[in-house]
């Protein structure tokens, strides 16, 4: 029997009763969370044998709890859960439907930091990935590496600041049949500045992953080396709430005598990506173009919004080129509604046909 669930509410009920008990430390906790209900329809979805996958339909929710303790000044520890298949860390969703049975819940966040008066931080754990980016294309944000990460942020006029990024991460070790040094590092500046009513947002960075498998968990058939340089450019039009986002990201690794590595991919390292978002009142319009070949990201810590391909562990969210349409309504802070649509195809296949996929989500998000 599963006694995650308990120990999870008797934490929490712990944390409320201190809080309840020491108004005092109403300014060292922070109790937060989220839930999300999702409908969602997949159509048109032909895989790479010539076949096609049956339409699906879905109703989903998320669930995440978390908090930050401040233990003394600029010394903080936090940790958060969320529902979800615990080998899917792409996903924390759920789907509705399954005879009743208790759904899991497992440690999503798990962190100390430390923070400087000038700006400085550090932290050790397991939380979110500080590699800026204005989507999810490179890496999923409920992906929450393990590790260390060091950053800081630095005026450099009124008017513009540069943020740094460093980072070294664990993705597996030899025990569950990784290979000793299966590991992440990255680094990234970026750059904010003003330009008139506008704002400028510009950030490179680098992230080397060494003996990374091609599939998660231990499933994998091979080991890979990576090398993606990735840099982002986002234009904020203000005063009449236009944002112009685009990516690049290209993978500096060469594949040409990687036998492990079919013919049609081993060129296949280029993604970029192209979005427009317009805000007026309470909605939002989007637009993304995405190219996104096989080897250009690790696409097991990518998004898994655009596609259905993979397993109920994780999604291949690479080897694609697609359209994103968007309409946000936001009700009030706590509340939002996101309706999105996706069509996909495959940049190339070792099969007979390349993949295809028609995608519809209807999303209410509430944040406490």
């Amino acid at each position: 029997m599963n006694h995650l669930p308990k120990i999870i509410v008797i934490i929490f009920l712990s944390f409320i009763s201190m809080n309840t008990y020491s108004q005092a430390n109403t300014k060292k906790l922070k109790l937060y969370g989220d839930v999300r209900f999702r409908t969602e329809m997949d159509r048109n979805s032909d895989k790479t044998d010539g076949t096609t996958r049956d339409d699906r339909d879905r109703l989903r929710y998320r669930l995440r709890f978390g908090f930050n303790y401040t233990l003394i000044k600029n010394i903080e520890f936090g940790g958060r859960v969320r529902s979800g298949n615990p080998a899917n860390q792409q996903s924390p969703h759920v789907t509705l439907g399954k005879e009743f049975h208790s759904d899991d819940f497992s440690i999503d966040k798990a962190f100390l930091k430390l923070k400087s008066n000038k700006g400085l931080w550090a932290w050790a754990g397991k939380n979110s990935m500080p590699f800026w980016e204005q989507n999810e294309f490179l890496w999923d944000g409920d992906v929450n590496p393990e590790g260390i990460a060091f950053g800081g942020s630095f005026n450099l006029s009124e008017k513009s600041k540069l943020t740094p990024v460093l980072g070294h991460f664990i993705v597996g070790h030899s025990g569950e049949n990784f290979s000793d040094d299966t590991s992440l590092s990255i680094i990234q500046l970026k750059l904010n500045t003003t330009i008139g009513e506008n704002n400028l947002t510009l950030s490179s960075g680098f992230i080397k992953g060494n003996d990374i498998p091609d599939k998660p968990d231990g499933t994998h058939t091979f080991l890979i080396d990576y090398k993606i340089w990735a840099t982002s450019l986002q234009y904020k039009f203000n005063k009449i709430g236009l944002v112009l986002g685009l990516d690049y990201f290209e993978n500096l690794s060469d594949y040409k005598n990687n036998s492990d590595i079919a013919d049609v991919f081993e060129d296949q390292t280029t993604g970029y990506v192209g979005s427009l978002l317009y805000s007026i009142k309470k909605f939002q319009f989007g637009y993304y173009y995405a190219h996104v070949e096989k080897y250009a990201l690790v696409d097991f810590f990518a998004q898994d919004d655009w596609v259905r391909w993979g397993t109920s562990d994780y999604t291949r969210s690479s080897n694609f080129d697609g359209h994103e349409f968007r309409i946000k309504y936001k009700i009030n802070k706590q509340f939002n509604t996101v309706l999105r649509t996706y069509f996909v195809e495959g940049l190339e296949t070792t099969g007979t046909t390349l993949e295809t996929g028609t995608r519809i989500r209807l999303d209410l998000n509430i944040k406490f």
